[in-house]
């Protein structure tokens, strides 16, 4: 499986229609975790009731979640659904628009999938924290009436359902989403929108070289990465490009804050020139965000084709590292779980093992040397010094080393 992305260049009433299905996607996944949360309180009895409807009552009566169907969920919401439309047609007119059943359906069957999976609690989705997108399921109906299927026409444009023929950059040869239960993403990353789906490859044999021995990884924040052969992978906040646009965001984010001040104004109530400024901040944390995945992904790329035996990473608590106030911004533009997560889809394409070493473990207080233990080691103390052996080394340098031959470690 790969993954694929393609920036599309939709009308000005295309792009309409594609914030309009955000929009709908948002609002009815927002709806249905609503249901679930309400539904296990026995909110619903009397609203199922009193419509008269005995046959969801009976379903919805056990309040055993993972019980539950895509039906149950469907028919459940469309009676809370009714009934609000008739307290607050307003609020609720994004539900009048055509069209918006395959979004139903689809988040209907993936809230009762990640259920019975059981992936955790289920969160809202936030109109400032998520980008808009939204799904759209690419296989042919029962009846082949309506075929739901992304395809390249003749005249060079992509058709996409609810949306129509769309302009694109560039894509592969033989595009085609016809395959069974095929999902594709449509998102907008604040300057482009983009397509998003998975295709099957056919992997081709390389001539790789014979495994190394294996390599630890010690992450920081001073430094990003530290290897246990020696390699250090600075942090993308010394690079010349991001300082200027963290001076430039700093500089624009005072001027908004001003501007709020003067106009005497709200988040729901802006003037134009709020408008245009929030546009230019978002595009500045657009380009760090992609500068940090590039790193990331450069990063993780140089250390898959040194073809190590394993490779040995600690299993940080990122949540609770992230509640100290003083480093949670720093910690927070590290970003360790994409690492984690890069490195251990990276490393299954070369079947490279990935070892996951406990948390507790003490890299940075023992000696990698004689093994000794030095339980008074201060943050601010960068060079590591053995009182057994006398050793100086550096701390991270360390610390990856012993992470390298770490004794408890959970295969990812």
């Amino acid at each position: 499986m790969r993954s694929q992305k393609i920036r599309l260049k939709p009308t000005k009433e295309q792009e309409i229609l594609a914030w309009w299905y955000s929009k709908v996607s948002r609002n009815f996944w927002n709806l249905l975790v609503d249901i679930d949360k309400r539904n296990n309180k026995g909110e619903f009895d009397d609203i199922l009731s009193n419509n008269g409807n005995q046959t969801y009552h009976s379903n919805f009566h056990n309040r055993e979640i993972y019980s539950l169907n895509q039906s149950d969920y469907l028919n459940l919401a469309k009676v809370v659904v009714t009934k609000n439309c008739k307290e607050n047609e307003e609020k609720w007119s994004w539900y009048y628009q055509p069209n918006q059943s395959f979004i139903y359906a689809f988040l209907s069957r993936e809230l009762v999938k990640i259920r019975k999976q059981n992936k955790g609690k289920l969160n809202f989705r936030s109109v400032d924290k998520i980008q808009p997108n939204f799904n759209i399921r690419c296989d042919v109906s029962a009846d082949g009436k309506r075929p739901s299927r992304i395809y390249l026409k003749e005249n060079g444009k992509l058709q996409i359902p609810t949306i129509g023929n769309v302009s694109f950059g560039s894509a592969r040869s033989g595009f085609d989403l016809a395959c069974k239960k095929q999902v594709a993403n449509i998102s907008f990353d604040g300057k482009y929108w983009y397509l998003s789906y998975t295709e099957d490859v056919e992997t081709k044999v390389q001539n790789l070289p014979d495994y190394t021995d294996g390599i630890g990884i010690d992450l920081g924040i001073k430094t990003l990465a530290t290897l246990s052969n020696g390699t250090i992978v600075p942090n993308i906040k010394t690079f010349r490009r991001v300082r200027i646009l963290n001076k430039r965001l700093k500089r624009l984010q005072r001027k908004v804050s001003r501007k709020y001040l003067i106009n005497k104004c709200n988040k729901h109530n802006k003037t134009k020139n709020i408008i245009k400024l929030e546009r230019r901040i978002k595009l500045i944390h657009r380009s760090l965000k992609n500068i940090r995945i590039n790193h990331i992904r450069k990063f993780v790329s140089e250390l898959i084709k040194k073809q190590p035996q394993y490779i040995a990473i600690e299993d940080l608590n990122v949540k609770g590292m992230m509640r100290n106030k003083h480093l949670a911004k720093d910690i927070a533009n590290c970003s360790f779980y994409t690492i984690k997560e890069h490195l251990i889809r990276k490393s299954k394409e070369r079947n490279i093992i990935v070892r996951l070493v406990d948390r507790f473990y003490p890299s940075s207080k023992t000696c990698s040397n004689c093994g000794g233990y030095k339980k008074n080691l201060k943050l601010s103390q960068r060079v590591y010094h053995c009182n057994s052996c006398q050793v100086k080394i550096d701390r991270d340098f360390n610390a990856s080393l012993n992470i390298a031959k770490a004794d408890k470690y959970v295969l990812a």
